[in-house]
């Protein structure tokens, strides 16, 4: 059922002494004392060689290995490198009559490379831990931030045995620790799940386990909307000024208009540059429509003022008024159709 593969090292051992073997003994006479002779050394390195194989499946139907994850904590987000930290246990459950205890071992994790070191180990139960702890890579997407969700995986595969001598199985037990907490986020749904990668012709088993964080609704909005909220209001309210001031109107245009664009700098400071809009990114462009709305008025009344035309600033500044809710209106549909 089971055959032992030569790997490139055995046969270069077997090469380099028999090699060796047949130079120092060119001198023997006889063709059957040389054969007799390549015998015995084989013979001899046999238990050496034994030790340096692998077993593997040759029956066709792979071998089924459990892995399960019990997750401590996790430790750190990085928005800006893309990364996490997480600190967990991981278990494997096989069939040793199956697969050897050696073989589970040789295992890698795809998207990081963290530390482990290995609790408990026992070839007759079948039963393998690790205890791993370690930083972890994952393109984030933004599209929602500051009301984003993000998935934290850890994946990893066998590094020799393809999905057609070596087949994970998700470990039901798997969770989330209850003591998990992470500052600034919700915990939100946990999954271990069983995929197959494909690497050209060849597929290898991926064992993935998932967990959701998720950025509290309230307290986004009191960071990253109310700011800027009551910004655009108090800049709105030069509708209220007399169009005779026009300077002070067009100065506090300005001046708001400033500190929105700092409050947009200082919002993007905290993720990756990304390529494309964000939820953030298409509020800043509804708010600074809207600052273009007013000063584009204010300007126009200051000119009107300069002409004496000051009743038909007046009425302009009252009709301006009136089209600002439906400019808004317009706005914030054009953002929920986004």
């Amino acid at each position: 059922m089971y055959a032992r593969l030569r790997t490139a090292r055995n046969f270069y051992i077997i090469n380099w002494v028999m090699s060796r073997t047949c130079l120092s003994f060119q001198g023997w006479n006889g063709v059957k004392s040389r054969r007799i002779l390549l015998l015995l050394v084989a013979l001899a390195l046999f238990p050496i060689l034994m030790c340096n194989v692998r077993t593997v499946n040759l029956s066709g139907n792979p071998a089924s290995v459990r892995v399960g994850v019990w997750l401590v904590n996790v430790e750190k987000i990085d928005l800006a490198a893309s990364s996490y930290r997480l600190d967990f246990y991981l278990w494997f459950r096989f069939n040793s009559s199956e697969i050897g205890l050696e073989d589970v071992k040789e295992f890698e994790f795809v998207n990081g490379y963290p530390t482990k070191y290995e609790i408990y180990s026992s070839e007759d139960q079948g039963y393998l831990e690790y205890r791993v702890r370690g930083d972890f890579i994952k393109t984030f997407d933004f599209a929602r931030y500051p009301f984003e969700a993000h998935t934290l995986t850890v994946e990893l595969e066998h590094k020799n045995l393809n999905a057609s001598y070596l087949s994970f199985e998700a470990d039901p037990t798997s969770n989330v620790d209850d003591t998990v907490n992470v500052a600034g986020w919700e915990i939100g749904e946990f999954e271990a799940s069983v995929t197959e990668h494909s690497y050209g012709d060849e597929a290898y088993s991926r064992f993935v386990f998932s967990i959701t964080l998720k950025r509290p609704v309230i307290s986004s909005f009191i960071k990253s909307v109310l700011p800027i909220a009551v910004i655009t209001t108090i800049s709105l309210l030069a509708f209220a000024i007399s169009p005779q001031n026009f300077a002070q109107r067009i100065g506090l245009g300005v001046t708001t208009l400033m500190s929105a664009t700092a409050f947009h700098l200082a919002l993007l400071s905290g993720i990756p540059p990304v390529g494309y809009l964000t939820l953030a990114d298409r509020m800043m462009l509804a708010i600074y429509a809207i600052f273009l709305y007013n000063l584009s008025a204010s300007v126009y009344i200051m000119k009107l003022v300069d002409a004496k035309k000051t009743e038909e600033a007046q009425k302009f500044n009252k009709k301006a008024l009136k089209i600002l809710p439906i400019i808004i209106i317009a706005l914030m549909i054009t953002q929920l159709v986004l």
